[in-house]
Formats: structure tokens, C-alpha cells, sequence
């Protein structure tokens, strides 16, 4: 009896509130069962693109297939009298339909949900990923316990940034491709929009290529660990499918391990042969050679080239690359990076059709004056700097507060673990900013980087905290607080726990997947 009374308390609070919190979110308290043949269908009957089909399909096989709509969970919870109404499809409008959407930051992810109390819903969305959005939202109200326990429920809603991200780091640590497809659906459970793919550095180079097959071949932790074309293919159309763009990231000139496959475009001599030679023109050639190849595996309009962290007494140790820089009046390793991102904008980017991302660290380097123009830079030492990187023309994206692997995240301290997310959630993007240069963050994004980090502790270590950011994005300035948010993303932890995510806990509570 008192476990059926603990579970009964679950349920009655269960899946109240979808996350992120809605712009605009009303309901009441009836309640709603959920038919396992749940379907979705467009207005009149009319057949759903491909894109949306699929859509369609995932919703209604994920949603009916729910941990909490098992016949043991089911047992476990209050039986709803004969007489409640029971949701068993929804309408999905979508404006301004396409076979084939693209998104991008001028995508419209807005989208309305209404559930009446006799169980009739609709979804409208400026956009199938809008829709997307909508689906993932009534999931988090219907699907954990098979019950909509507060309707009617109204929403409507829209991201505040259009750039909502989540760095992982596949150099330090190998991440099979089927745990990529597992931290995209954690990304879709919070409404990220895109994933940032650090692929290589310094430690591995697990990319394949079919220009440079030596790069993996030589670069890699082992032959296994190594992503074929197809794989990395494989994930950039999982991810589309559920509204995640795949921006990857091959970090130039340092923090590669570019001298393992090809030594030739390395420097030589002296001690950092991992780091891409700037006086040696066939780097940049490679470098174009090799980028037009993955921009036709990466469609994202946004490519990341890194540029952080470059140990200049790579430059000044050399004596091939000292002597170059003395006889082309270069003063120092600066300046030769200067040249180094000059070469890239002039020989490397034209042709590509891709926006340049790099790191700006605090000290400026790369220069936004030395980069195509409409680069942007992500902010990842101290938040500090945004309006200096922003007045030297670019736009930018802020990740520094949101480091996954900081126990101080934005500068905020605690004793408990479990707390983390708090700083990471106070954090406001425009603190500090004019209105023009708040015109020109494009987002955020929560990194985690894979020194200390792997498969099996990945979910714990970076999935609650992430999705603390992910709120910070997408709810508008001055709402949420810490406070108010407590509650709701127990709820969300829990949420993911039932849909196998090791989600780290962040209150003493209870959960059916504790039992189940």
C-alpha cells in the first residue's frame, strides 16, 4: 500500500511540464489516457512528406512503446476510471511545408499544441521542425505514464536562439556511432538544434576519408575505432530527421593530429609535428582538398575550424618556419597565425559555400579581421570578452559558463554535485551586452570535452547539466529561475531515466524507473 501511494503521488505530478518551459503554457488538472495506436495525420487527410512521415511514425512508436506504459509500470499506478477520455490522435499543420526542409538560423521552430479535455489535439508549426518541437513536447506530457494527467493544456512557443548547441569531443574518447544516435535523442528531449562535433585532435584522428584514407588509417586509436564515410553519413541524416543540424569541427592549425596521417603538411622538425605548417602553401591546398570532400558529407551550412590553444614556440623552434617568418618580415607567432587565417580566408574557404567557426579565446586570437566575412567565434574562456570580439565585427556563439567538465560552471561554487546545473542555469547570455551587441549572439552551446569522459559515463557526467543550458536557451530573457526550475527538471531527469538515459539526479526523489 505505501508504495502504490508513493507511485500514485508520482503519477499525479508526473509529465506535467514539457522542457524547455513553453514561452506560453496554460493546463488544468483532467485527466487524459493515451491509446497505444496513437497516430498524427495532416488536415484532410493530405499525405505527410517523407520528412514528416517519419516524424510521425517515431512519435507514435516511442510514445505507445514508453517505459511507463508497460504493463508492469501500469500495475504499479492507479487504475483511471472507464470514463476518461482518451487521446488517440492529433492533427499536425505545418505552414509552409517542404519534402525536403532545411534547417538553418533562419529557420522558424515555432509551433502552438492544444489538448482539449475530450482528447482532441492539435499541433501548428511554422515549420516541420517547429512540428518536431510540438511532437517532442506532447511526448514529455503523454508518454512516460501512458496519462496527460493536467488538461487542457495550451501552448505556444518558440526558441529564444536560433543556435542551441551541444559540443562532444570523439578524439579523446572514441563514441561509437550508436551513442551518437543515443545523445541526439537526448539533445531532441531538450530541444537542442545542434550538434557540435569535435571529431579530432591531438589524441585521434577517427574521421575517414576517401581522399586522405592515411589520416585514420594512421591517426586513429585503433582500426575500430574509426568512422567510415558512411558512418559519419549515417549520423548527419539521423540527426536531420529529428531536427539536429551536424556541424563538424577539425581544429587547424594546433590541437590536430594532422602529422600522424600527413607529415608532409606538418611541421617537420623540431617537437610539434601535429601542428599544420603556415609557411608551407601545400597546407593550404590539402586543407581545401580535404574540407570539399567533408563538405559534402556535412551539408551544415556552418563549418568549425578551431584555431585555439596554438603553441607558438611550434613556430619559433623550428628553424625551417623561423627562417621563413625572418625572410617574410612575420615578427613573431602571432603575427604568423595572422597569416595562417589570412591564407584560409583567401585559398581555403572560397568554393566551400560554408560560414568559418572558430574558438576566441580572451586574447583575440584567431582575429575576426583575419577571417571570412560573417564568421562567428565561440566565446569559451571568459564571457567577459563578448563585446570585444563582437566590436571587432563577429558574431558570436557564448560557451565558456557551460563547460560540462567545470565544477565551477560560469564561476558559481557549490559542495554538491548535484547543484551544478544551478550555474550553469543562472547564466544570462546578454549579461553585459548593449542592444546591438546583443544582435549578435547567435546562441550558446554546452560543451563536453572527452578528457574524463566516455560511453558509459557520458549521460551522467553531461546529459542534466546540458539540458539546464538548454533551457537558459530557449526560454525568454528575465524568465526561469533557479527556483522555479528545480522542480521541473527533477521531473525532466526523471522523464529521461524512464527512457534509459542515465541521467544524473539532481534532488533526493523518487522515480518509477527506480522500481521498474
Amino acid at each position: 500500500m505505501k508504495l502504490f501511494l508513493t507511485l500514485s503521488l508520482f503519477a499525479s505530478a508526473s509529465a506535467s511540464t514539457p522542457w524547455p518551459l513553453p514561452a506560453n503554457f496554460s493546463s488544468g488538472s483532467a485527466p487524459l489516457s493515451v491509446s497505444s495506436a496513437l497516430t498524427f495525420s495532416l488536415p484532410d487527410d493530405a499525405a505527410p512528406s517523407p520528412f514528416l512521415a517519419d516524424a510521425f511514425s517515431r512519435y507514435s512508436e516511442s510514445i505507445s512503446n514508453a517505459q511507463g506504459c508497460s504493463a508492469e509500470a501500469q500495475s504499479l499506478l492507479p487504475p483511471q476510471p472507464s470514463s476518461t477520455p482518451q487521446l488517440s490522435s492529433c492533427s499536425v499543420s505545418v505552414s509552409s511545408p517542404s519534402s525536403d526542409p532545411s534547417l538553418t538560423v533562419s529557420t522558424d521552430e515555432s509551433y502552438s499544441l492544444y489538448l482539449a479535455l475530450d482528447g482532441s489535439c492539435s499541433i501548428s508549426a511554422a515549420s516541420e521542425f517547429g512540428a518536431l518541437h510540438a511532437l517532442e513536447s506532447l511526448s514529455q506530457l503523454a508518454g512516460e505514464t501512458c496519462t496527460v494527467t493536467n488538461a487542457p493544456v495550451s501552448i505556444s512557443d518558440s526558441p529564444r536562439f536560433a543556435y542551441r548547441g551541444l559540443m562532444i569531443d570523439s578524439s579523446r574518447h572514441f563514441l561509437p556511432v550508436r551513442f551518437l544516435e543515443h545523445i541526439v535523442d537526448t539533445m531532441v528531449a531538450s530541444k537542442f538544434n545542434v550538434l557540435h562535433w569535435h571529431i579530432s585532435d591531438t589524441e585521434s584522428f577517427p574521421s575517414s576519408s576517401a581522399l586522405f584514407p592515411e589520416l585514420a588509417e594512421k591517426g586513429a586509436w585503433s582500426p575500430e575505432a574509426v568512422y567510415s564515410v558512411p558512418d559519419l553519413k549515417h549520423v548527419v541524416d539521423y540527426a536531420y530527421k529529428r531536427g539536429v543540424r551536424v556541424m563538424p569541427e577539425w581544429d587547424v592549425p594546433g590541437h590536430g593530429s594532422w602529422g600522424k596521417g600527413k607529415p608532409e603538411v606538418s611541421i617537420q622538425d623540431g617537437s610539434c609535428t601535429n601542428t599544420l605548417d603556415p609557411t608551407n602553401p601545400d597546407v593550404y591546398d590539402f586543407l581545401h582538398d580535404f574540407l570539399s570532400e567533408m563538405s559534402s558529407v556535412f551539408p551544415d551550412a556552418n563549418l568549425f575550424l578551431g584555431g585555439d590553444e596554438v603553441d607558438t614556440s611550434c613556430f619559433t623552434s623550428s628553424p625551417s618556419v623561423s627562417k621563413w617568418m625572418t625572410e617574410n618580415n612575420i615578427a613573431d607567432g602571432v603575427a604568423l597565425q595572422s597569416y595562417f587565417w589570412q591564407q584560409v580566408t583567401s585559398t581555403v574557404m572560397p568554393g566551400l559555400n560554408k560560414t568559418l567557426g572558430v574558438w576566441m579565446a580572451d586574447d583575440g586570437i584567431p582575429y575576426p579581421e583575419d577571417l571570412p566575412a560573417g564568421s562567428f567565434g565561440n566565446v569559451w574562456q571568459s564571457q567577459s570578452s563578448m563585446p570585444a570580439v563582437i566590436d571587432r565585427g563577429a558574431d558570436v556563439v557564448l560557451s565558456g559558463p557551460w563547460y560540462l567538465d567545470q565544477q565551477q560552471p560560469g564561476g558559481f561554487q557549490t559542495y554538491a554535485l548535484q547543484a551544478l546545473w544551478q550555474g550553469m542555469y543562472a547564466v544570462e547570455p546578454f549579461s553585459g551586452l548593449t542592444p546591438a551587441q546583443q544582435a549578435k549572439v547567435l546562441g550558446g552551446e554546452a560543451c563536453m570535452w572527452g578528457e574524463g569522459v566516455n560511453a558509459l559515463d557520458f549521460d551522467a557526467l553531461a546529459v542534466t547539466k546540458a539540458a539546464a543550458v538548454a533551457e537558459r536557451l530557449w526560454v525568454p530573457q528575465g524568465e526561469g529561475t533557479v527556483d522555479d526550475a528545480q522542480e521541473r527538471l527533477e521531473e525532466h531527469v526523471c522523464r529521461l531515466n524512464m527512457r534509459g538515459v542515465a541521467a544524473e539526479a539532481v534532488a533526493q526523489n523518487f522515480c518509477l524507473s527506480d522500481v521498474l
